[in-house]
């Protein structure tokens, strides 16, 4: 049997993300880069030394090189417009979360794709964590019951640097809309559909415009609840970046950033400590832990792997335009519901009957 030829696969956005995607493009074995393309020319010494054509024109780049896929790491507003060009092309793209910054343009876009039967892989990487896939599976699994509460923490502190652009200071800028659609989104594949959600927000810390802390509380369809503590103005290392050790931008601590509980037992992420009674559960009798076995992975590197059997039609995206939708839907309830202090119903339940 003759071996597969790599996937030529082109990256538009020579950012800091951009320059990620390239690194692992050229690690892996069965995937080729062909092309970047940036507005910004300065991107063109990146191609060089990367060795591949440079393009300021990402469809002039599509209809010369003529990818197989292409990676669209762009600023989040022009990811669609760019994904659209890809899909009138024939080309699979895989978009950077979030796919958009406005929720319509998400919606009509994924109805576009699935339309147009081109299958578009959504880069939201922590899915394919081996801990949170081993996470997902323990749930599923009834090992911790029925699920009850549990709780997702978003605890960091951007240096005082990091604000001295004016854009950060601004509303819309917080720690809620530009940080929070990656534990969003894991809220969702764990636990599954919000039905509503209620929370506050606070700018007391700095007395920016924006938000650096809210708290919020989410009801499930099933009953079950969780809550989410975010700030970007609290040094801890209550933070998947800290614990996860996926960055090595990152310090990292031994410690977790969700916890999940159920009737027979609970579960801490990323570390994955199971705690459970040995037989049936009472608080007055000791809880015994276990840490099972994962094998530790990169998640962008799987990404990558998944991505390539995607464009070779060996599997279906792990997250698909119309599953990123709905994360994008529950990340502006939170939002509204942190600013408004309003119970935000999502899905069309009556929370009041659960």
């Amino acid at each position: 049997m003759s071996e597969k030829a790599p996937v030529r696969i082109a990256v538009i956005g020579a950012g800091a993300m951009g320059r990620n995607h390239i690194r692992f493009v050229t690690e892996e074995p069965e995937a080729e880069l062909v092309a970047i393309a940036d507005a910004f020319e300065g991107a063109r010494a990146t191609a060089d030394a990367a060795g591949v054509p440079f393009f300021t024109d990402a469809a002039q780049m599509m209809d010369e090189v003529k990818p197989e896929a292409v990676i669209i790491a762009t600023p989040n507003g022009l990811h669609l417009g760019v994904a659209r060009e890809a899909i009138a092309r024939n080309i699979v793209p895989l978009v950077e979360k979030p796919i958009s910054d406005d929720l319509e343009d998400a919606e009509k876009f994924a109805a576009e794709a699935e339309a147009a039967g081109v299958p578009v892989l959504v880069g939201q990487h922590r899915r394919h964590n081996p801990f949170v896939k081993k996470a997902k599976e323990i749930i599923e699994s009834g090992e911790l019951g029925r699920l009850t509460v549990s709780s997702f923490h978003y605890m960091i502190y951007k240096n005082d640097e990091y604000f001295d652009v004016e854009w950060r200071r601004k509303k819309g800028a917080g720690p809620i809309l530009v940080n929070l659609v990656h534990d969003v989104d894991l809220l969702r594949y764990l636990l599954g559909e919000p039905v509503a959600i209620q929370g506050m927000q606070s700018s007391a810390a700095r007395g920016f415009e924006t938000e650096d802390s809210a708290v919020v509380n989410v009801r499930f369809a099933d009953g079950s609840l969780a809550s989410m503590t975010i700030s970007d103005a609290t040094a801890s290392p209550w933070n998947w970046e800290a614990c996860a050790r996926e960055d090595p931008q990152y310090r990292p601590f031994d410690a977790d950033a969700y916890f999940i509980g159920g009737m027979k037992g609970a579960l801490s992420l990323p570390r994955l400590h199971l705690m459970s009674y040995d037989g049936a559960s009472s608080w007055h009798k000791p809880l015994k832990m276990e840490q099972p076995a994962v094998d530790p992975a990169l998640p962008h590197k799987m990404q990558l792997k998944h991505f390539v059997r995607v464009v070779r039609g060996e599997q279906a995206p792990v997250v698909t335009p119309a599953d990123n939708v709905k994360t994008l839907r529950a990340l502006n309830a939170v939002k509204r519901a942190a600013e408004t202090g309003e119970l935000v119903e999502l899905q069309g339940f009556d929370v009041a009957s659960l």
